[in-house]
């Protein structure tokens, strides 16, 4: 009989073996059935074997450095290491080529990750390979612990799937990586808030309100309606199936143009796809067709593509996309048709906001019938981005749009939102100038030379912040026997506006009898009610507001630095009667032009006439095709003024005309200009009053010599192809 007796390393291998298998033996974490012993067992077993494939070479390899059980410290180490390691995730094929089966295995916390095997299951089966759902013929999971650390559970998933052509071999390899690092992030951001929830003290009260809260939230119901029953809780699952079922046929769809079309629809599609999907809710997905949802997401899929690749080239530029999506919809108990409205744009500034409110007030401002669906609102505001995606759903009250409703959107709409882009500016605060205040009551009491004259006021702009605008008035008056106190007329008076800091001063007598009163208070406004059509403050609207306001309670008073502000609101309002002569309605592009006129005096002083001829040649310059001719110039002769107006996209002209008109001896008083940025399009206008002919003959040769040196610079600067007339006048 030949026996076998082992050299020392073999002993040392076999002792190393079995502190492996000993540091390596598990336990179920949990009590089996009776009838189930055996088979947990050889689970037991399995897990244990599999352990010691999957987890890094590394940590094996500190393992079996450890001689001896006794080693507390290394033994420490050891599971430290392996508790670090977790949430781990391992694959391997079972061969190079397909058809193969590949295994998938994952090992995380068994505390705070209830639910874990049917995410892990879902997301394995729908995303290795993006279209297609995974065929996994076996799935197996368990929650144990290691027999040598106990109290600490752990859970192990592990499938194994069945890849049938080289191409999805390919593609599953390429997602696993992917997909694995996603996993894990998903597993402890779940674990970390389920622990912070844990550990909140809350009462059974707080419980009870916070579980509400959220039912409220998907019910979208108040609080007193909320009636449990079979009937809402099938519905809601009803609605649940069904957006679950779409969003797989969408992605089934949608996979052929990954084949057919992968110059627009790139691998990382299905990433965004998945983040674009989270967004809606199972409702919106179960009340509409699946190809209206598809279109949707391919849509904003390439208009974000396009705006971040252009946004590359040209940084300072706004880029924007939109698409109307014509469907039908049941809205209360009848079928509508309605149009969504989808809005990729980018943000040029960190203080600019671009939302859904701005985008339809921008679409009813082209259909003032139009109304938006409840519940249809997507936006996609990521802040790793600067692209911004808005959709919506409009419908008609009662009715559907015209084809000419629908053109007149299409024309429009991208003009219109650009106008309505907000900057969120930071809250004013002038603390008020007590020396400055003094020295206005002074002015104004000298005013005040006879009993019947006029209350003399003075408005000054105070403040602003995010939702109110003040104004500090000084209200000097002459007062007699049957005056009223302010303070008390400010009571009576019912209105929006907000009184405060009242004080009164006695600023000495008026022929030794009638004493004159000094009123120093501040009126607040809300802000919402004087934002144009850009969210700009209208602070000359908010001052005449004032004004009227002081006028309806107190009677007629004597505007004292306002004279030059009244005069202007006369002539912008006497021009704006002269355009709607000729149906001309366009207040924010006339109200930009008018207050840039230059020197500000002269706002009040050229005739509405002359004004009303420039604004109309701007408005030919904003209607002009660039593409045709990068440069619009046009001239008219009005009575005894000259007007000229050049616009281009390229805004650099503007320093190359000024440069020149540097050198010309012209009266500030004889020349007015104007520049407006409207649409991209930059737009410089002049009026020049002339006594000579030669006079504008002379500055319109000027002009042209500005234009040519412009051109000249951009043939240096940019091909000549950009531009195909740029040599046109």
């Amino acid at each position: 009989m030949n026996s076998y007796f082992p050299t020392h390393g073999e002993d040392i291998v076999i002792r190393s073996s079995e502190i492996l298998n000993q540091l390596f033996e598990v336990r179920l974490s949990f009590t089996p059935p009776q009838d189930s012993k055996e088979y947990f067992e050889q689970n037991n077993r399995i897990v244990q074997s599999l352990l010691k494939k999957i987890l890094p070479e590394e940590l094996i390899l500190f393992a079996e450095s450890i001689d001896s059980l006794d080693e507390f410290e290394k033994v420490a180490e050891f599971y430290h290491r392996l508790v670090e390691l977790f949430p781990y995730t391992s694959w391997a094929k079972s061969q190079e080529s397909s058809p193969c089966s590949i295994s998938i295995t994952t090992i995380a916390p068994a505390a705070d990750t209830q639910g874990l095997g049917r995410f892990l299951l879902d997301i394995y089966s729908r995303w290795t390979i993006p279209g297609k759902q995974l065929i996994i013929p076996s799935v197996n999971c368990l929650a144990f612990e290691f027999t040598r650390f106990p109290g600490y559970a752990f859970f192990i998933h592990h499938i194994v799937a069945l890849i049938e052509n080289p191409k999805d071999l390919s593609i599953f390899m390429m997602n696993v990586p992917i997909l694995a690092e996603e996993i894990r992030l998903n597993i402890l951001s779940v674990q970390h808030a389920r622990r912070i929830i844990s550990l909140m003290p809350l009462t059974l009260d707080q419980k009870r309100l916070i579980i509400q809260e959220n039912i409220l939230s998907l019910l979208d119901r108040p609080g007193k309606e909320i009636e449990p029953n079979l009937f809402e809780h099938m519905h809601l699952f009803l609605i649940k199936v069904s957006a679950e079922k779409k969003i797989a046929q969408i992605k089934e769809q949608i996979a052929p143009l990954l084949e057919y079309q992968p110059r627009y629809f790139e691998r990382d599609f299905f990433t965004e796809l998945q983040s674009y999907v989270s967004l809606f809710s199972d409702e919106f997905v179960a009340n509409r067709e699946m190809k209206h949802l598809t279109r949707i997401i391919s849509y904003k899929y390439l208009f974000r593509k396009l705006i971040s690749t252009e946004s590359l080239s040209y940084p300072h530029q706004r880029h924007l996309y939109f698409k109307l999506i014509h469907s039908t919809l049941i809205i209360g108990l009848e079928v509508k048709r309605v149009i969504g409205v989808l809005v990729a744009i980018n943000i040029l500034l960190e203080n600019e906001v671009i939302e859904e409110r701005h985008i339809f007030s921008a679409i009813q401002s082209i259909l003032p019938k139009a109304l938006k669906v409840p519940g249809s609102v997507i936006f996609d505001r990521r802040t790793n981005n600067n692209v911004r995606t808005i959709y919506f759903e409009i419908y008609k009250e009662g009715g559907n749009f015209s084809l000419a409703e629908n053109k007149h959107v299409t024309k429009r709409l991208a003009r219109e939102i650009k106008t309505r882009i907000e900057s969120v500016i930071n809250p004013i605060f002038m603390p008020r100038n007590e020396e400055e205040v003094m020295k206005n009551i002074l002015i104004l009491s000298n005013q005040l030379k006879y009993v019947q004259d006029l209350p003399q006021v003075m408005i000054n702009f105070h403040k602003q912040t995010s939702s109110t605008i003040s104004f500090t008035v000084i209200f000097v008056r002459v007062i007699k026997a049957e005056d009223i106190p302010l303070q008390k007329l400010f009571k009576k008076f019912k209105s929006s506006v907000i009184f405060s800091d009242y004080e009164v001063k006695s600023v000495g007598c008026l022929r030794k009898k009638y004493p004159k009163e000094a009123n120093i208070f501040e009126m607040q406004l809300e802000k919402k009610n004087f934002l144009r059509r850009d969210f700009s403050v209208d602070l000359n609207a908010a001052r005449r507001f004032v004004y009227n306001i002081l006028c309806e309670m107190t009677g007629e008073v004597r505007d004292y630095n306002g004279g030059m502000i009244s005069k202007q609101s006369e002539v912008l309002n006497s021009l704006k009667k002269l355009l709607l002569q000729i149906n001309i309605h366009n207040d924010f592009l006339l109200e930009n032009f008018f207050y840039s006129l230059t020197p500000n005096y002269m706002q009040s002083i050229l005739k509405p006439t002359v004004l009303k001829k420039l604004f109309l040649i701007l408005l030919e310059a904003v209607e002009h095709d660039y593409s045709k001719n990068v440069l619009f110039l046009k001239t008219q002769i009005v009575e005894d003024h000259f007007l000229l107006t050049l616009g281009a996209i390229n805004p650099t002209y503007k320093e190359f005309i000024e440069q020149k008109l540097e050198g010309l001896n012209i009266e500030p008083s004889t020349l007015t200009s104007s520049f407006v940025n409207v649409y991209e399009i930059s737009c410089l206008s002049y009026v020049l009053h002339f006594k000579d002919p030669d006079e504008h003959q002379h500055f319109l040769q000027l002009i042209i010599e500005s234009v040519k040196s412009w051109k000249e610079m951009l043939n240096q600067t940019i091909p000549s192809s950009f531009f195909p007339n740029l040599d046109s006048k």
